[in-house]
């Protein structure tokens, strides 16, 4: 029986459908079902980090230059914060941001001071972001892994800084880990900020 995409196969164990009040219950990044679906639905999904904490913003967006979109109940349920004319669904996870900080030192988890930023518009068109949101499944815990100035000699020879994004998915014992997104960008302009010394 093949799948239906917007639609979880039935489980086997109980699975979350909507968040709890209490933390221990509700892991950063936990996926209920409207954030799998919406996040199959987003028209543009953006990522940010700060200090071990960051967001998926999965956004349902309306044209500029087009009459105002009506958006149907499930859209709204789906996407249930208004913003300007678009719907956002907002879902809080962990996030790291891995780096050298100005002295030269590597920090494996939270780069002090280190911001991140990153944005998929498209989504529904980008192969990598539709291969993930399809594997994403209710009860996974999703985190942010962004690794700082991977930049190779090349690179750096012409001023340009590489920064990673991985998103890490983990479905009970096993994570996989995903290469969402690599900026090559000057340092005015990178993905990954870091506060200066």
């Amino acid at each position: 029986m093949a799948e239906h995409p917007d639609r979880e196969p039935e489980p086997t164990t109980p699975r979350p459908t909507e968040p709890s009040t209490s933390d221990d219950d509700n892991p950063p990044g936990l996926l209920f079902i409207s954030d799998v679906q919406a996040l199959r639905r987003a028209d543009t999904v953006s990522f940010t980090a700060a200090d071990g904490a960051g967001l998926i913003d999965a956004t349902l967006t309306t044209l500029a230059g087009d009459e105002p979109r009506i958006y149907t109940a499930t859209q709204q349920r789906l996407f249930p914060d208004p913003v300007g004319a678009d719907r956002r669904r907002r879902i809080a996870v962990a996030a790291d941001i891995a780096g050298y900080d100005p002295g030269r030192r590597w920090h494996d988890h939270q780069l002090p001071g280190a911001t991140a930023t990153a944005s998929i518009g498209g989504a529904p068109f980008h192969d990598v972001w539709r291969s993930i949101a399809a594997f994403l499944r209710v009860g996974d815990i999703v985190r942010l892994r962004w690794q700082a100035d991977t930049s190779t000699d090349q690179l750096t020879a012409y001023g340009l800084h590489r920064d990673d994004l991985h998103i890490e998915v983990r479905r009970g014992a096993r994570v996989w880990t995903f290469l969402l997104q690599v900026s090559v960008r000057p340092p005015d302009d990178r993905t990954v900020t870091a506060a200066r010394p």
